[in-house]
């Protein structure tokens, strides 16, 4: 049975609608750009709005699902980056997923549309293992003492064949900041479409008059992520259940017009357990909550 999942209106709110899994222990929602994951106490007055709306989420969230308390953010995304994010529903559970993120038993696979095409890479994928470096708000490839081991695996999914553009399939081995970002710029030298912090060209005249590119928007977004979880009974308690965020319009249709092909998953996004493809979790009272998901074998 799936009571405890049941939502506390019918009203959902607009916060709300991004949730695309819920169970027992987690709620997972599909961030959409801009939205800075960290809230404020409320203690400062001139505290910007960006911060305002995450503490907005965290109540629509806490409502909508009849939580004694505000959901614990597990882990975070860059504001400009989308897709999957992990909310613990007690502080249990928050110290459950807080360690699986630190020990990196989560496997997190994000999708990033490049700026490059076929040509740019030198194989179908690799490893990318420069170490980072960080001040004054920017992050750079460093060989000193104090450079942090950083850990990148790249997959090149399709190419425009029309214009310098490019899917990859990444795998986030470490979590530091902006890693994908600097290490896609810098050591892979094909920079994230629409970031302009890591790269000062201009976007190529191929792209821009094939697809209109929204201001302010990177096109990079967290595809998946794979949990470690356990069942109550059974000879086999422990399975791996892949949680995946659609991505967003925009990003789709950027692909649509580049003629670069989309896996379904990626556009439905879904549910796996032990990498097969299911509809919802019972062991865990879980619930994929978007609307009609395609069957898939």
């Amino acid at each position: 049975m799936l009571h405890t999942l049941k939502l506390a209106r019918t009203g959902t709110s607009y916060w709300a609608r991004n949730v695309v899994y819920a169970d027992r222990s987690i709620i997972v929602l599909n961030k959409p750009a801009g939205l800075i994951c960290q809230g404020s106490d409320g203690s400062s007055e001139n505290k910007p709005r960006d911060v305002d709306k995450f503490n907005d989420l965290l109540r629509d969230v806490k409502d909508t699902f009849a939580l004694e308390n505000l959901p614990y953010p597990v882990h975070r995304l860059d504001k400009a980056t989308t897709g999957t994010l992990l909310l613990a529903r007690n502080s249990a559970a928050a110290r459950q997923f807080s360690q699986q993120f630190q020990s990196r038993v989560v496997e997190k696979t994000y999708l990033a549309l490049v700026r490059g095409g076929e040509k740019s890479f030198p194989t179908r994928s690799g490893e990318i293992r420069d170490a980072l470096e960080f001040g004054d708000g920017r992050v750079s490839i460093g060989e000193s003492c104090a450079a942090k081991f950083a850990a990148t695996d790249w997959e090149l999914i399709a190419s425009s064949p029309i214009a310098p553009l490019s899917l990859l399939r990444l795998t986030l081995h470490t979590g530091l900041k902006h890693q994908l970002r600097i290490h896609l710029a810098h050591s892979l030298h094909t920079p994230i479409l629409g970031d302009s912090l890591y790269t000062r060209s201009s976007i190529s005249e191929k792209i821009t008059k094939i697809t209109r590119l929204p201001e302010k928007r990177m096109f990079l977004h967290a595809a998946q992520l794979t949990l470690s979880r356990y069942r109550k009974t059974g000879p086999n308690k422990h399975f791996r259940l892949g949680i995946g965020a659609p991505i967003p319009k925009d990003f789709l249709t950027i692909c649509r017009d580049a003629g670069i092909s989309l896996d379904q998953i990626y556009v439905d996004g879904g549910l796996s357990v032990d990498g097969q493809h299911v509809s919802d979790v019972p062991d865990l009272e879980g619930r994929w909550l978007r609307k009609n998901p395609v069957p898939r074998s």
